[in-house]
């Protein structure tokens, strides 16, 4: 399936999304997303036992921090991410990023947080907008 349309699909994934915390340059938002068995995004990834790819994880990452600044961004660079648990079928995650403007663009620390309190990933990425 065309990547375009795995990230057209986390609309459906997200079951909501929230701004925790705003200012004149920064601004905290968080959301919750289940994947479900069949989205297109465990294809082949792996037959037996399906889990989350990590560039799905980072495209919800995206999603989240495009809702909550309301622009189309590009992620330009991922920092210091470690990818320390599986996510699978039909189980939720929050997600949370932190966001600071800075020149030409938005930096952020984000999280995915499974409901036990395990964190499944985590790192630093900066964005600019879609039209730069």
């Amino acid at each position: 399936m065309e990547h375009q349309s795995l990230y057209k699909e986390l609309s459906s994934c997200c079951l909501a999304w929230r701004i925790d915390g705003q200012t004149d340059d920064r601004l905290q938002a968080s959301a919750d997303f289940v994947f479900p068995a069949g989205y297109a995004g465990f294809q082949g990834h792996f037959p037996d036992k399906p889990i989350l790819p990590a560039i799905v994880q980072l495209a919800a990452v995206r999603y989240l921090a495009e809702c909550a600044l309301g622009q189309k961004l590009l992620p330009r660079k991922v920092n210091k991410t470690k990818f320390k648990g599986m996510i699978g079928p039909d189980e939720r995650v929050a997600v949370a990023i932190a966001l600071s403007a800075g020149s030409g663009g938005w930096q952020g620390k984000f999280s995915l947080t499974k409901p036990d309190g395990e964190t499944a990933a985590g790192g630093s990425v900066e964005f600019i907008s879609e039209g730069i």
